[in-house]
């Protein structure tokens, strides 16, 4: 039986004009594309005859190409089933330059080539970003065991099995209705937040937010304040946009207002995490909170909330989100589902005054369609069916325990060399160093011995606070916790910054 219809052989380029009989430039372009490893042993070739049709080439001329690569062994013809590419050329190693050269990194290239926004994104490294490692402290891994699979793979299951045109199509602009309800729904319930379906856009995760924020919102040099240490890819995403960055310190309130006022008091607009602020995990307060909303009404400046960690709070009551006490609709509120659900579901919102709603669509209409309908669809059952609080509330519980667990740990293993406050939300946890040393230096000797964290210092602008650790708890089962932290201990002590154990 024959295997399905072989290449494309798109890349098949032919000169007419070019005294090479085309014949020869068919064999010649295919052997190249055979010796680089682009057209790999084994593939089936289309028929002489689809070629002839595709390539508008003589079924003569292409036999001819063909028996030559077969008489040298680059073509194989099987009777009744096709032509094959031999497999005795994959280890030859006689690639072209071309294929050889590694394509530039950023770094590499000089900034006349590039536009003069990338300089932000230099230093980022996204190799960083991936969960690989077995002693992980990132605050950004949760759990994925803990995830409800039947729950959601039955929900899927009930789409997939009777997809319909809008399932399959493009999708609403705005994301799927459904999603949007069931977002206003759980956020009145959860933030009391009173807004209508209408306002509320899907993305793909709070980092696309800010991107299209900030380039619906700011002009070059406009000046925009950030909390100092701040959340890294915010500031990033809004530098790229031309934005002037006014970092305000953080104190036991929350970020500070008067700083902003004395420095820059017509900035454009605030990047704030007043839930639970990002990183150092401090809730802002009701009067703070107010002052922001004043300042932003009398300058027409606009709020970015991003809420972070919000559904991980595990004792107190929240206070309303600044969007929930908005009389002048001058905030913007973002959330996600990366944290609470798993980070490749890559769905997010943003919840938006009525002013703001059709230029930013707008814009996202020019820059990204909605994310993936199916998975918008599964995620408005899985809210709309009871699961998503449930979940939540298991994680409260899950998080909580795996917290005290891993404190107890440091406190014991670690207690001379760390200062550590359990924290009453979020995913991490500071860890204090003694002020003489480089958290960043440490993170990074850390790393070359498989444990990764980040340093505080990595968040910050103006280098004001005493160096610490960022130690996420919530990837860490209760069970792994000695071992986790004894390998951080061992780790310390052959860097030098701990007595050897006795």
């Amino acid at each position: 039986m024959k295997s399905p219809a072989g290449l494309l052989l798109s890349g098949i380029e032919l000169d007419r004009a070019n005294s090479i009989p085309l014949y020869r430039q068919l064999y010649l372009q295919i052997r190249k594309q055979i010796l680089s490893g682009r057209i790999q042993g084994g593939v089936r070739l289309p028929s002489t005859r689809t070629l002839s049709k595709e390539l508008s080439l003589s079924r003569i001329t292409i036999l001819n190409a063909f028996d030559q690569l077969i008489a040298e062994g680059f073509l194989a013809s099987r009777t009744g089933a096709g032509t094959y590419v031999g497999t005795e050329w994959e280890s030859r190693g006689i690639a072209d330059d071309e294929s050889q050269r590694q394509p530039p990194r950023l770094s590499d290239l000089s900034q006349s080539v590039l536009s003069l926004r990338s300089h932000h994104f230099q230093g980022v490294s996204y190799a960083d970003w991936a969960p690989g490692s077995p002693t992980s402290f990132l605050p950004s891994h949760s759990t994925y065991d803990a995830f409800p699979q039947p729950v959601w793979k039955r929900l899927m299951n009930r789409h997939l099995h009777k997809p319909t045109k809008a399932m399959l199509g493009y999708g609403e602009l705005q994301g799927l209705q459904a999603l949007r309800t069931a977002i206003a729904e759980y956020v009145f319930d959860a933030r009391g937040i009173d807004c209508s379906a209408e306002q509320v856009v899907i993305v793909s995760g709070a980092q696309q937010a800010f991107n299209l924020l900030g380039m619906l919102l700011l002009n070059p040099q406009d000046p925009v304040w950030m909390e100092d240490p701040g959340h890294i890819a915010a500031r990033i995403a809004l530098q790229a946009q031309g934005a002037q960055v006014v970092p305000l310190r953080i104190d036991d309130q929350g970020i500070d207002i008067q700083q902003g006022l004395a420095q820059c008091p017509d900035a454009r607009l605030v990047f704030t995490t007043p839930s639970r602020q990002h990183p150092l995990g401090i809730t802002m307060s009701y009067a703070r909170r107010q002052a922001l909303i004043d300042w932003a009404a009398h300058h027409q400046s606009w709020i970015i909330e991003d809420d972070c960690d919000s559904e991980f709070r595990y004792s107190g009551r929240l206070l309303p989100a600044l969007y929930a006490m908005d009389q002048w609709a001058r905030v913007i509120y973002v959330g996600t589902f990366s944290k609470v659900l798993f980070p490749s579901l890559r769905l997010g919102y943003v919840i938006l005054p009525h002013s703001l709603i059709e230029p930013f669509c707008t814009l996202r209409a020019v820059m990204d369609r909605s994310p993936p309908t199916l998975l918008q669809a599964v995620t408005a059952d899985f809210m709309c069916e009871g699961h998503f609080l449930g979940h939540i509330r298991r994680l409260r519980t899950l998080y909580q325990a795996r917290q005290q667990a891993l404190v107890e740990q440091l406190q014991q293993q670690l207690g001379g060399f760390f200062t550590i406050t359990p924290v009453e939300a979020g995913m991490h946890l500071i860890a204090w160093l003694p002020p003489e040393l480089d958290d960043d230096a440490i993170a990074k000797a850390l790393a070359r011995h498989n444990i990764h964290t980040y340093a505080l210092s990595d968040y910050c602008l103006e280098h004001v606070l005493p160096p610490a650790l960022l130690i996420g708890f919530a990837g860490t089962p209760e069970n792994q916790a000695q071992e986790r932290v004894e390998a951080l201990a061992q780790a310390l002590r052959e860097m030098g910054y701990l007595q050897p154990a006795t």
